[in-house]
């Protein structure tokens, strides 16, 4: 078995707080130790406009929208007025700690004013990124877990989509200094499996890859 370790260097907390939007998906949360737990509907829905948080501000500290790397961002807008993600381009190299942190970086000033947001706090930092047997083991000091519910299943679906352009990565594991625990799909049930961009169907505006054809019967 491969495994593919790297580890964060310290870095300052230059980046300042960051709110998103409250999302387009509704379910209820409850924190609890170790975890949270989240009620299922049985389909996505937006959230109505009066309750959404604050914008982001800018990143000046966020790259260039160049490159072939990717990451996914927040539409401040979307279809029916609901938010989705959107790719947009990093010119940094294509390994887990770097594209991971231009993720956490957020928008630039070009994207901010393009009305493209994160949901990721800017509060979070990055402790690990550990690739095994094509599972991304992401690990994180946790400030995404005080995040409101809809903007949650936005943060999680950001971090999944951009670790899924990685090379070799086919599924997300998250986990909070070290521990795992259950996070959100896009109905908002709890996943304690690592997560795939199939667990998130239609959050994506462009980049939204086919559900895997269904294998006929012989």
């Amino acid at each position: 078995m491969s495994e593919r370790v790297v580890e964060r260097a310290n870095h300052g907390h230059g980046l300042g707080a960051r709110w998103c939007h409250v999302g387009a998906f509704a379910v209820a949360v409850v924190l609890a130790a170790g975890g949270c737990s989240i009620s299922s509907e049985n389909a996505p829905r937006d959230i109505p406009v009066d309750q959404r948080g604050q914008l982001d501000l800018a990143d000046p500290s966020a790259g260039e929208a160049t490159g072939a790397s990717r990451i996914f961002l927040v539409t401040a807008t979307g279809p029916d007025d609901g938010q989705r993600l959107q790719s947009v381009l990093r010119d940094v190299p294509a390994d887990p700690e770097a594209v991971l942190q231009a993720l956490l970086a957020g928008p630039n000033e070009g994207e901010f004013e393009a009305e493209l947001r994160t949901a990721v706090p800017g509060e979070e930092e990055l402790l690990a990124a550990r690739l095994i047997a094509g599972t991304l083991n992401v690990d994180l000091t946790g400030a995404i877990q005080t995040l409101p519910p809809a903007t949650l299943v936005l943060a999680v679906a950001q971090i999944v989509f951009t670790a899924s352009e990685i090379d070799g990565v086919r599924s997300v594991r998250l986990r909070i200094e070290g521990e795992a625990g259950s996070w959100p799909d896009g109905f908002g049930e709890l996943q304690s499996r690592p997560l795939t961009v199939y667990d998130f169907p239609g959050v994506a505006l462009s980049a939204q890859p086919g559900y895997p054809p269904i294998p006929s019967e012989l």
